[in-house]
């Protein structure tokens, strides 16, 4: 499998510290594909969230930013 990670930028992984110990030996491992479709499905359950919750985690995580919002029609 020749499929680059989705953590890996200018030859380092931004998942792990240290050496990145290949696809084979990484829990973090996963394809750039893969990891857009999990965005897109995360994205769309913080929608289905009610407005208030959504603040919430909005506030506690993302500075009060909602990046689920930016592109609704995921």
């Amino acid at each position: 499998m020749n499929e680059k990670c989705f953590a890996m930028k200018n030859g380092s992984c931004r998942a792990l510290d240290g050496n990145c110990p290949g696809y084979a030996g990484c829990g973090f491992y996963k394809p750039r594909w893969k990891y857009e479709k999990d965005r897109r499905l995360m994205h769309a359950r913080l929608r289905a969230l009610p407005m208030d919750r959504q603040q919430e985690i909005a506030d506690k995580y993302f500075k009060g930013a909602m990046p689920w919002r930016e592109n609704e029609n995921e």
